[in-house]
């Protein structure tokens, strides 16, 4: 499962070489016009030294050589996640963990739902059982997915800045208790972890109708993605992506402060003791 950093190499190579023909390849440096095609295409796992060699030629600066090259080192690593995804699931699924496992930060709009992240265990159960395509013998191993994927929530090697409709305060998704649990997790966030509530008095705004992330990286542009029934909708194009992150700064100046966020969210679920 390494479709994302292979992409990346490929996407960036395509386009350092611009001028130059496959031709001028081979006579540089002895790489064949059928194998550029097939790194270039994703069809063979380019070694760090092709890569190098590459960027290089094409007149890439020393640091991007050196990035592009530690990328193809890192197509070596194994993944953590293949312990939990097997056949039967979604091949679409290794696509967004590659993703998120090299994001260094995720900002989110949702507005119905705590985000994955940062969802508690018993939030998280009440979702998975509620849906018709999540069969009862994968639950467990969701669930233990989920809490994997949350340790860089825990470590502090992802930030996180959630902004979440009012609306989620009150879906009582699990019952009264589930979602008291859940509003008391939201209410004492990690330092790197940052939440604000948009309330219902905000009235019209930029993000209405749709929830939405924006994934950024440390030596890649960022990617925004959008959740739905059957798949999940990847954006990587600079315009898309930049409305989305105009969209979501809107958003973000016009909810609550982080300060109040917390407040509003304890004050509600402490509404739902007893």
């Amino acid at each position: 499962m390494t479709a994302v950093r292979e992409e990346r190499i490929a996407r960036e190579l395509r386009r350092l070489r611009g001028k130059y023909t496959s031709a001028d390849v081979q006579r540089a440096l002895g790489i064949t016009p059928s194998k550029l095609s097939r790194i270039e295409s994703c069809k063979v796992r380019p070694s760090p030294q092709d890569v190098k060699l590459l960027a290089a030629f094409y007149g890439a600066d020393d640091a991007t050589a050196e990035r592009l090259a530690k990328a193809a080192e890192d197509l070596k690593r194994p993944v953590w996640w293949t312990e939990f995804v097997g056949p039967d699931w979604s091949s679409a699924l290794g696509y967004h963990l590659e993703l998120e496992s090299e994001a260094t930060r995720i900002d989110s709009w949702t507005i119905d739902l705590v985000p994955g992240l940062l969802q508690t265990r018993d939030y998280s159960t009440a979702l998975m059982t509620s849906r018709v395509d999540v069969p009862s013998d994968q639950l467990e191993r969701r669930l233990q997915l989920r809490e994997r994927r949350q340790e860089r929530v825990r470590d502090g090697s992802l930030e996180l800045w959630a902004i979440l409709s009012e609306a989620v305060l009150y879906g009582q998704i699990g019952g009264p208790a589930v979602l008291r649990g859940q509003l008391e997790h939201l209410a004492n966030p990690p330092g790197n972890v940052t939440v604000q509530i948009l309330p219902f008095t905000a009235g019209a705004h930029s993000g209405l109708g749709t929830s939405f992330h924006l994934l950024s990286f440390a030596d890649w542009p960022p990617i925004g993605y959008q959740d739905t029934i059957q798949q999940g909708l990847y954006y990587d194009d600079p315009d898309v992506v930049n409305g989305l992150t105009r969209t979501i700064d809107d958003v973000r100046a016009t909810a609550l402060s982080p300060t109040v966020s917390r407040e509003t969210i304890a004050r509600r679920a402490a509404e739902l003791e007893g």
